[in-house]
């Protein structure tokens, strides 16, 4: 994951997993990932994380801070009804 980080020193960046997993302390484990824009603040990477993640749900979209060597992004399991 750290491999493309190098490229953006000291900014927030929106990326994609294309490949990852999660491993059984439930974190998940970005294997390759395709960076898709950089930011100098985090609001404006929100912003575009919600946009694109509005458009698209299902794209597997994170919003990280380059100078974090390990993302440590947990996975939390959802128990509840969604309502509609």
């Amino acid at each position: 994951m750290g491999r493309c980080m190098p490229r953006f020193p000291d900014q927030w960046v929106l990326i994609e997993a294309i490949q990852a997993y999660t491993n059984e302390e439930s974190e998940r484990i970005l294997e390759e990932v395709a960076p898709l824009k950089k930011f100098s603040n985090s609001p404006e990477a929100m912003r575009a994380y919600q946009e694109i993640h509005h458009e698209n749900p299902s794209r597997e979209l994170y919003v990280l801070h380059t100078r974090r060597k390990n993302p440590n992004i947990i996975e939390k399991k959802w128990v509840g009804v969604k309502r509609l």
